[in-house]
């Protein structure tokens, strides 16, 4: 099955964890929100999220790297939004949304390295005991996953990912056949 998606209690959890950490925030909002790949998210600058006017975009829109297709207009939820009106509105439109410490040093946004240890952090903070099972890609997941639990539409789900094959999109889900059998027999006909 792959890392775990975070649960939407784990995410409220986070949240309050790491309101007064703008980076940690704007990575937890943004990682949920956006369910993009690592190297896509962190590659986001403060233009893809806020107009030339200074106003925050409710819908964002970018190039996958893997793919080289563009996502769907993602809409922002308002904790994103409000993360980025608290910590990016201002910011010079062509700097990094990712920056660390050093990051003023190296020109360049947080490595993936740097996101996958900040979400082991998270994990182990909820008190999970083998952080080894969430990832950088658990944020990813984690909408994707809630969206199937309430409407049982994997087609959904393939297009928000922008998988071309939706038998992707099933493992992400953690989709196994026996499912697909429960279903049937809970069919009355």
């Amino acid at each position: 099955m792959g890392k775990k998606p975070i649960t939407s209690a784990q995410v409220k959890t986070l949240r309050n964890n790491v309101k007064e950490k703008p980076l940690q925030e704007l990575l937890l909002n943004l990682g949920v929100d956006l369910m993009m790949r690592s190297s896509d998210l962190l590659s986001l600058q403060v233009s893809d999220v806020v107009t030339e006017s200074g106003k925050v975009k409710t819908e964002v829109r970018v190039k996958q790297k893997k793919t080289g297709k563009f996502t769907l207009n993602i809409p922002l939820s308002k904790n994103s939004i409000n993360s980025i009106k608290k910590h990016l509105v201002g910011r010079d439109l062509d700097s990094w949304i990712f920056v660390g410490n050093k990051s003023h040093y190296t020109k360049s946004p947080i490595t993936q390295k740097q996101y996958s240890r900040i979400v082991k952090k998270w994990m182990s903070s909820l008190g999970v005991e083998d952080v080894n099972n969430y990832s950088t890609h658990s944020l990813r997941k984690t909408k994707p996953s809630e969206i199937f639990k309430q409407t049982q539409n994997v087609e959904v789900c393939r297009r928000l990912l922008g998988h071309s094959d939706i038998s992707a999109t099933s493992c992400y889900l953690g989709l196994e056949d026996s499912d697909a059998l429960e279903v049937v027999r809970n069919i009355k006909k």
